[in-house]
Parts: C-alpha cells; sequence; structure tokens
C-alpha cells in the first residue's frame, strides 16, 4: 500500500491505492450514521475525518455488498458525499444531497430519517473509522509481516542485520500510516507543512477562524470596537473597577446584550442549544434575577405582579428560545471560594450531558473562584486563576469574561480629582491600579479598567478605558457609553443605530492634549446631595460624580424654574425621592438639588 496524492481537485488530499481490497462488511446502522455525518453541519467535523472516511471507504471491498441493496444505497451516498465536501468543497447539506443525487434533493434515501449528531457520536464515527483504517494496514501488509518474520527465522544470525533494518524501515512505515488516521481532536491539531497535513490542516483552521460562530458581538457598538469586534472565542476578557462601580452590573448587561446581539448563533453541535454560562459568586441567583428585572424595567420584581414580571421579562426582554432567538442564559451560584477553576470543566460538561453547548463564560468576579494550584501568595494566586481560565477559553472555544478590583491608589487617584473638579478621571488610570496582582494583567487576553461617570446633565456613562490587547492594535483606548434615561443600571443599546452613542470625553470640546491629564470642572450638582442610598452599590459608585460645564455661577433666584425627576431616579435622601430644579436662563441652565 502506498501513499499517492489525488490528481482531481485543487486541495492536495491523499488518497490510499492498493491492489489488495479489505473485506469489512459493516452494520447498516453504522452505515447510516455514516450518512448522517456526511451532511452534518457540526463544526468539530475536521477535513482529516473526512479524508480518513474517504481512504477506509476507497481500501474497502464493495463486492461484498453487491446482494444487499440498501447497504449499497448508503455506500454510494457516503461516497458522493465525501466527493461533494472534498473535491467540491460543499458545506450545505442541501448542496451536498444534490450533488450526491445527481441535481436533486431527494433521492433513494429518505434523509429525514437521519437524526442529527451530538459530539459523543461524531467522536464514536471518527475513532470506528480510523480503527477500520488501521485494521486495513494490517489486513493489506500481513503478508509482508509474515515474509519478514519467516525470512528472520530462517536465516543465519550473522545475516540477521539486513533483515532487522528491513523491519524497522517497515515498523517506521506502519507508525506514520498509523498517526495519519488518527481520529483528532482540536487539542491534537498540529500545523506542519508536511505534504499530506498541511491543505487539510489549513482548511480546517481557516473554517475556524472565519466561522460567523467563533465570537460574540454585544449590543455597544463602542465597546465591540475596543473589542477588536465581538468577544472572540479562546480569549479571557478582565474588566477591573473600584468597588461599587459597577461591575457586576456590567456583566449582567454583557450577558442580556449577547443574546440579543446574537440571534441565529449556530453552536459547535447543533443537538444542543447555545448557552451563555453565567457563574455568579457574589449575588444569589434570586437576586441576580431581581437586577435582571432592574435592568429591563427600572424597578425590582415587588414593583410588579408576577404575571406582569413574566410578561416583561419575555416581551421587553426577549427572555425566550424561540426561533432566531436560539441563545440560552444559565445561571447559577456558587459561595464565595467554594470552587476551583478545574470545577468549571465539570459545570459545562454536565450542561452538555443536558443538551446545551456553553459558547460564553460569565464568572463574577476573579477573586471569589480558587486556583486549582493553591498558593499562599495571592498575587501568584490570581495570576494563576487568569491563566487557568484562559486555558478553559482556549479548550472549550469559547470567551471568557470576568472583573477585578483597582486597588487604593486608583481610588485615591479618582477621589482627589474629585475633589479638584476634574474630569474624565478614567484615562488618568492605568496597569498599575489593578489590584493585588499584575500577573492578571499579563496572563489576560484584554483587560480595561471600568468606571460609572456623569456629564454636565447628570446623565450616567460607564467608561472603558482600554490597557491590554494581545491579539490585535489597540485603536480606541477609551469611551464613556451612556446608560438609559432613568435606569442607571442599564447600558444603551446601539446596535443597530446609524449612530453609535458613546463619547470619547464628557467633556464639551475638550482639547485633546488634556484628555490624560484631567480637565477641570464645575462642582457636580449631586455633590450636596447626603445619604445616598446606592442600592448595594448598584445605582451610584462612590468617588466619580461630576458634571462637565463652566463653573458654576450663584444661584438666580428670579429665573423662571421648573421641577423635574432627575435622570437618577433611584437617588433618594432619606425616604423621599430627590427633584432637581432647572433654572433657565437664555445663556445658562443652574442647578439646585431642592
Amino acid at each position: 500500500m502506498e501513499i499517492i496524492k489525488r490528481e482531481k481537485g485543487n486541495f492536495g488530499k491523499t488518497s490510499l491505492s492498493t491492489d489488495i481490497k479489505v473485506k469489512m462488511n459493516f452494520d447498516i446502522n453504522v452505515l447510516e450514521l455514516m450518512c448522517a455525518y456526511i451532511i452534518s453541519e457540526n463544526a468539530n467535523i475536521k477535513r482529516s475525518h473526512l479524508i480518513n472516511m474517504r481512504n477506509l471507504f476507497e481500501a474497502v471491498d464493495l463486492t461484498i455488498y453487491e446482494n444487499d441493496i440498501e447497504k449499497m444505497k448508503r455506500l454510494r451516498f457516503i461516497r458522493r458525499g465525501l466527493d461533494a465536501r472534498l473535491i467540491e468543497g460543499l458545506k450545505n447539506p442541501i448542496l451536498i444531497l444534490t450533488h450526491i443525487n445527481g441535481g436533486i434533493v431527494n433521492g433513494d434515501l429518505n434523509v429525514d430519517n437521519f437524526s442529527a449528531l451530538d459530539n459523543n457520536e461524531l467522536a464514536f464515527i471518527n475513532e470506528t473509522v480510523s480503527g477500520a483504517l488501521r485494521c486495513t494496514f494490517i489486513d493489506n501488509d500481513i503478508n509482508r509481516i509474515l515474509d519478514i518474520c519467516t525470512r528472520y527465522q530462517t536465516q543465519d544470525y550473522r545475516y540477521r542485520d539486513s533483515i532487522v533494518k528491513e523491519y524497522e524501515e517497515f515498523i517506521k512505515e506502519s507508525n506514520n500510516k498509523f498517526r495519519r488516521v488518527k481520529a483528532e481532536t482540536l487539542n491534537d491539531t498540529v500545523f506542519t507543512l508536511e505534504e499530506v497535513k498541511f491543505e487539510a490542516v489549513v482548511s480546517d483552521i481557516w473554517d475556524k477562524m472565519t466561522s460567523p460562530s467563533r465570537g460574540l458581538k454585544c449590543a455597544m457598538q463602542g465597546l465591540n470596537e475596543m473589542l477588536g469586534g465581538w468577544f472572540e472565542s479562546t480569549r479571557f476578557y478582565l474588566m477591573v473597577g473600584l468597588a461599587g462601580c459597577g461591575k457586576s452590573m456590567i456583566l449582567l448587561n454583557i450577558a442580556l446584550q449577547i443574546k440579543k446581539a446574537n440571534k441565529g448563533f449556530k453552536p459547535k453541535d447543533p443537538t444542543k442549544i447555545p448557552t451563555i454560562l453565567m457563574l455568579t459568586q457574589e449575588n444569589t441567583v434570586e437576586e441576580t434575577a431581581d437586577r435582571i428585572c432592574s435592568i429591563l424595567t427600572g424597578n425590582k420584581m415587588a414593583h410588579y405582579s408576577k404575571e406582569e414580571v413574566l410578561r416583561v421579562l419575555k416581551t421587553d426582554g426577549e427572555m425566550t428560545l424561540a426561533g432566531d432567538n436560539n441563545i440560552n442564559i444559565h445561571i447559577i451560584y456558587k459561595p464565595d471560594r467554594g470552587i476551583d477553576t478545574g470545577d468549571l470543566y465539570t459545570i459545562i460538561e454536565d450542561l452538555e450531558d443536558d443538551g446545551y453547548e456553553v459558547i460564553c463564560l460569565i464568572q463574577d468576579h476573579i477573586k471569589r473562584i480558587r486556583s486549582a494550584y493553591k498558593s499562599a501568595d495571592i498575587r501568584l494566586e490570581l495570576g494563576a486563576v487568569v491563566n487557568e481560565m484562559k486555558i478553559l477559553a482556549q479548550l472549550k472555544e469559547i470567551p471568557v469574561i470576568s472583573v477585578a478590583h483597582l486597588n487604593r491608589d486608583a481610588s485615591k487617584s479618582i477621589d482627589d480629582g474629585v475633589r479638584s473638579n476634574k474630569a474624565d478621571l478614567t484615562r488618568l488610570l492605568g496597569r498599575s491600579n489593578v489590584g493585588e496582582s499584575m500577573l492578571m494583567i499579563d496572563n489576560a487576553d484584554w483587560a480595561a479598567i471600568i468606571n460609572s461617570e456623569y456629564d454636565q446633565e447628570g446623565n450616567k456613562y460607564m467608561a472603558f478605558k482600554n490597557i491590554k490587547m494581545r491579539y490585535a492594535i489597540i485603536v480606541r483606548d477609551c469611551i464613556y457609553h451612556p446608560f438609559e434615561n432613568g435606569n442607571p443600571i442599564k447600558l444603551i443599546e446601539d446596535s443597530n443605530s446609524l449612530v453609535p452613542v458613546f463619547k470619547e470625553s464628557l467633556v464639551p470640546q475638550a482639547p485633546t492634549t488634556q484628555l490624560n491629564r484631567g480637565v477641570n470642572m464645575k462642582p457636580s450638582m449631586y455633590n450636596n446631595i447626603s445619604n445616598i442610598d446606592d442600592e448595594d452599590n448598584i445605582f451610584i459608585p462612590s468617588g466619580s460624580c461630576y458634571s462637565s460645564s463652566a463653573p458654576a455661577q450663584n444661584l438666580n433666584t428670579s429665573l423662571k424654574p421648573r421641577t423635574i425627576t432627575p435622570p437618577l431616579s433611584a437617588l433618594k435622601s432619606g425616604n423621599s425621592v430627590c427633584m432637581v430644579r432647572f433654572y433657565e436662563d437664555e445663556e445658562e441652565e443652574l442647578y439646585q438639588v431642592c
């Protein structure tokens, strides 16, 4: 048996050519599984797997099936389907069926009876083909093996050396054959210029890198731009902020936005439901669900009846699984330090067994989970946690997103800036402000500092400052994305807008040279409000409340007042809701808290 290059096609495919055909009688159920395999859209089917199957059936003696019409139908289906995929480069099931049946979709076999194959069934078929192909090598080489052994036994010991060398060469050839037909998994992929594998490997990699399901967009144009387009599979993303700046709230917004912005997402295993896994280690599932309601409606569940909550979640929140709105959100709670990174594999694989494919892991937050390899030094452990979650992202081919704390120096910089009436304070922070461990930044693929800030009118923004991007050039280092008017925990979704809503500065016409130094501002209209109840640090973070206009003048009470509800509807003073009075003038607006 020798390996030769197939002339037809331009993919450098290899084929096994031999004068000896192997008598291998497959069960009809196995053949039917292989037919379903041929038209499967499962992204885990590699080109090398298809090549193995083609080589197997070119080595099998088909004359043993001549008297079995049903098996012959399936064999023809498999062989023509392999030509469609390997030679014609077809992937769409309809086009493959059209090729198999000579221009029509429906043929001898009723493909409606074929069930979609999950990953376990794919692995079974790949190993069956690989094992059968290895058997063909033995069947074809058995006479050569016997000849070498016979000559060795009958030859005088003084002349056995040449036979030993011949046997050694035979073993090398056999090892190469067995290696080439191995049923490869994700972790076995090797880039090589070896002709037998090169084009198949490059084809597999190209398919993976250009797959529309390789990443997940959020519904914020500015953040997508900062990410390099989307949350990409195999990447670890870290957002770092002050205590109470809204880290958990950001993660919830991202989870809800990913569901909305990626409708029709195709999982690698089409038999599974694509699922965002949210692991919360700060808030219980009940608290998290209540916050989802607040994001979607502006109020907690207690403000509504049970029926109203269900209606709003399903309609406004699109919290359903129907049609192309097919992404599930699975939220689980684990106690602080109750699990380590190794337990994440068990959680994900248990979900796979239940029919879900995790397409994104969101964990809140990095300090709450233990490293699989304990360390007495918190700095080393935090770095190890990020590294282990990065490995998880690679092995499971998903984006992993988490949050961490800034250090005391960051809090001091923000507070000093507020006292000095500076604006765009997030720009003043950098990598040195990351809490506990710089190893977290070193091991992350993308990292950003986040912070809540306000403009002159009291509109709330979430600042994102990019401090690390491993896989692309940073094209925009800092943006300010607004929250929805009247709902200070919901970020505006502008993915369908022609014009993005983010700003590069909260200072009107701020000089570029001043952006990274902080800009002098007037005191915030919120600075005089005391005893603010921040609802467990969700609504108003401490330290970064300011507005962005010229220094305030004395209030002119002769101006016509108008009283409105402030943009931050959650502001409270004691038990009464604060109101803001705007004093209008032709040239200015002055503010007073009443």
